[in-house]
C-alpha cells in the first residue's frame, strides 16, 4: 500500500514544479494544513485509504511527527499480515483476537527477525491506539479483545525490560574522548594520521552530554544563542531546555566553565570555518528554511519568514525539527543558528551523531588493546554518556548526604526529619536532573552504588531503633566501612 508523509519543507522546494501543475503553493503553506508529518495512505488510483488516513488525520494532532512515523510503521506491518500471510486474509477492521495472537507469535517468534519485548510493546501501543480510536468514533462496537484489570490483554508478551544502563569509568571516557574523538594516541602524542572532520565538535559535544546529562536530540538541537560564553572565575551556568526535552518536561540543565570554554574553541575555529562555507548551500534552500532577521536576546525570541509566512518563537518552546532549520540573515548571508553544524551548515542527525561515535569508540578500543591500555567497551553509544552523568553523581550525591549529617553530628545537632530527608534525597535531585518523568526510571540506577544490599540488610538488623534515622543507618554503615555509601 503506497504511503507518503505530509512535508513542507518538500512542497517549498519543488514549489514550481507544482505550480506549473497548477497549484498554489504559497496558498497551501501559509493557510490551515495537516501538521507536518502526518502518514496518508492511497490505493492503486491515489484515493485515500480508509480507516487508516481518518486515524493518523486525528492522531496527528497530539502526537508528534516522529511518534507518527513509528506508529504508521507498525500499523501498516499489520494491515500486511492480515492481507498477505494470513490465511485466510482479513483487514483491520474485522481482524480477530486469534488473527492478532497469531500476529503476535508470527512477529515475536516467526518472522525472519523476531522483535524483542521493547519493540513489541511500541507494536502494541499503536495496535491499542487504532482499536481505542475505531470503537469510539463508532467502527467497531467493541475491541476485538479483551482486556484485563490488570491492563494485560491477548496481545501482552514479555516481562517488562529493566533499564539498560552502560556508564562510563573515568579512564575510559577520557580515552573515548583524547583517543577515540580527538585523535591522540593513548601515550598522549598526537596521531599524524588522524583526519576526521568536526574534531573540536565531537569532543565539545561529548564534554557537553557526560556533563549535564543531556539526552542526544537535546544537546544536538541546541541554538548557539542558548549556550553563553566562558566567563572567568564564574561558575556553571544554567542553560533551559524545553520543547527539545523528552515529552516536553522543562528543565535546567547547568554547564560548567570547563565546557563552555571547549565549546567557545570550537565556535572560534571549527564551526566558524563551516559557517563560512554553508552561505550559498543555505541560500539555495532558503525557501525550505526558516529564515530569521530579528533576535531578541533578552527575551529569548526570534522572528522570521517560515515559508512565505512571518512567525515569531519563544526559543525555549522552538521544537526540534524548526531548530534544524533556523537560519540566520546576516551580513554576509544566512548562517545556522544551531551550535552543532555540519557539512551544508545543517544540524547533524541523530544518525550521524551515533556513526561518529562508533567510529570512535573503534579507534579508542583498538588503540588500547593494542597499547595494552584501559579495556574498552564493544560498542559506546551517545546515551552511555548520559547513563555515566547519573551514575556518578548519585554517588556524589549520596556521599555528600552522607557527609554533610557526619558533620551535623559532630556539631551535636539533632536528627534530620522526613522533610529535610526528602528535600536532600539523591534520588529525587537525580530525577530532576535528568527529566525522568517516573521516579521508578531513576530508582534503577540504585544498583551502581556501592553495597546497597549490605546497607539494607543491615538497616533492617536495627529497625527496631524508633529513634534512628536513614542518615543514621547510612552514617553507621560508613563508620563500619570506613568510607562513604
Amino acid at each position: 500500500m503506497p504511503y507518503f508523509f505530509t512535508s513542507s519543507s518538500h512542497l517549498a522546494r519543488h514549489q514550481k514544479a507544482l505550480g506549473k501543475l497548477g497549484f498554489d503553493v504559497s496558498q497551501l503553506l501559509s493557510g490551515p494544513a495537516v501538521p507536518e508529518g502526518t502518514p496518508f495512505f492511497v490505493d492503486e488510483n491515489m484515493r485515500p485509504v480508509e480507516p487508516m488516513c481518518s486515524y493518523f488525520f486525528d492522531l496527528a494532532r497530539h502526537v508528534g511527527s516522529e511518534s507518527l512515523r513509528d506508529y504508521a510503521y507498525d500499523l501498516m506491518g499489520l494491515e500486511d499480515f492480515l492481507a498477505r500471510v494470513l490465511d485466510p486474509p482479513s483487514d483491520l477492521l474485522s481482524a480477530t483476537e486469534a488473527d492478532l495472537v497469531a500476529f503476535r507469535r508470527w512477529r515475536t517468534q516467526l518472522a525472519p527477525v523476531p522483535v524483542g519485548p521493547a519493540t513489541w510493546r511500541r507494536n502494541r501501543t499503536a495496535i491499542n491506539g487504532f482499536y481505542d480510536w475505531a470503537v469510539g468514533t463508532g467502527l467497531l462496537e467493541r475491541r476485538p479483545y479483551a482486556r484485563r484489570r490488570s491492563g494485560r490483554d491477548a496481545l501482552s508478551w514479555g516481562a517488562a525490560a529493566d533499564l539498560d544502563v552502560r556508564h562510563l569509568s573515568r579512564a575510559q571516557y577520557v580515552m573515548l574522548h583524547r583517543v577515540g574523538l580527538g585523535g591522540d594516541l593513548p601515550d598522549g602524542s598526537a596521531d599524524p594520521g588522524f583526519r576526521r572532520a568536526g574534531r573540536l565538535r565531537n569532543m565539545a559535544g561529548a564534554d557537553l552530554a557526560v556533563t549535564t546529562g543531556m539526552r542526544l536530540r537535546e544537546f544536538s538541537c541546541l541554538l548557539d544563542m542558548e549556550v553563553p560564553r566562558p566567563c572567568p572565575g564564574a561558575g556553571a551556568v544554567p542553560v533551559a531546555l524545553g520543547a527539545i526535552a523528552k515529552y516536553g518536561f522543562a528543565r535546567v540543565v547547568m554547564v560548567q566553565q570547563a565546557v563552555l570554554r571547549s565549546l567557545e574553541l570550537y565556535r572560534r575555529t571549527e564551526r566558524a570555518a563551516q559557517v563560512a562555507r554553508s552561505h550559498r548551500v543555505l541560500w539555495r534552500r532558503r525557501a525550505e528554511l526558516f529564515v530569521v532577521d530579528d533576535v531578541d536576546e533578552r527575551r529569548m525570541r526570534v522572528s522570521g519568514l517560515l515559508h512565505g509566512r512571518r512567525r515569531s518563537f519563544e526559543v525555549v518552546a522552538m521544537p526540534a525539527p524548526l531548530r534544524r532549520i533556523a537560519v540566520l540573515a546576516g551580513e554576509r548571508g544566512l548562517e545556522p543558528l544551531g551550535l552543532f553544524v555540519g557539512r551544508g551548515g545543517g544540524v547533524l542527525s541523530a544518525s550521524r551523531w551515533q556513526q561518529v561515535f562508533d567510529a570512535a569508540a573503534k579507534r579508542a578500543r583498538v588503540l588500547s588493546e593494542a597499547w595494552g591500555g584501559v579495556e574498552m567497551p564493544r560498542r559506546v553509544r551517545l546515551h552511555d554518556l548520559r547513563h555515566t552523568f547519573a551514575v556518578f553523581i548519585l554517588r556524589l550525591l549520596t556521599e555528600q548526604v552522607v557527609e554533610d549529617e557526619r558533620r551535623r553530628r559532630e556539631a551535636g545537632g539533632s536528627g534530620v526529619w522526613l522533610m529535610q530527608h526528602v528535600a536532600r534525597s539523591p534520588l529525587l535531585i537525580l530525577q530532576r536532573l535528568l527529566g525522568h518523568r517516573d521516579p521508578r526510571s531513576t530508582m534503577k540506577y540504585l544498583r551502581y552504588l556501592e553495597d546497597v544490599s549490605a546497607i539494607v540488610a543491615r538497616a533492617v538488623e536495627e529497625w527496631t531503633r524508633e529513634d534512628r534515622t536513614f542518615a543514621d543507618y547510612a552514617l553507621l554503615c560508613a563508620g563500619r566501612d570506613g568510607g562513604g555509601v
